[in-house]
């Protein structure tokens, strides 16, 4: 499947999130700059509304540590595509899962995979 991807943010912030991301439905990664200048995939998700999840992870109300942890000291990235279908978001974030291994999730989502073009 061939997704359009958002622009890379190198930035994380209530203020990126409101001004780039749209409420609909749809997959995102995360990523982290490491020192070395490259930057890797911390987190892989979707929603029902991108912009309320994305600003969910960015409240002190998060409850994965590990990637609260992240957000708060170190520089953090993101990129989303719109997908509307659930049961492709599901696979979408499964191929994604299994792709990068990223860290900060803490459970695998259990989805059969579903290939789409990475960013």
């Amino acid at each position: 499947m061939n997704i359009a991807w958002s622009t890379f943010h190198s930035t994380y912030s209530e203020t990126d999130v409101n001004k780039y991301v749209p409420t609909d439905a749809g997959i995102y990664l995360l990523w982290v700059k490491l020192t070395n200048g490259n930057w890797k995939a911390i987190y892989a998700g979707q929603a029902k509304n991108l912009k309320t999840r994305l600003l969910e992870h960015l409240s002190n109300n998060e409850i994965n540590k590990l990637l609260k942890e992240k957000i708060n000291k170190k520089v953090i990235g993101f990129e989303y595509a719109k997908v509307s279908l659930q049961s492709s978001r599901e696979g979408i974030e499964q191929f994604l899962y299994d792709h990068y291994k990223p860290e900060c999730n803490e459970i695998d989502p259990g989805g059969t995979p579903i290939t789409v073009n990475l960013p």
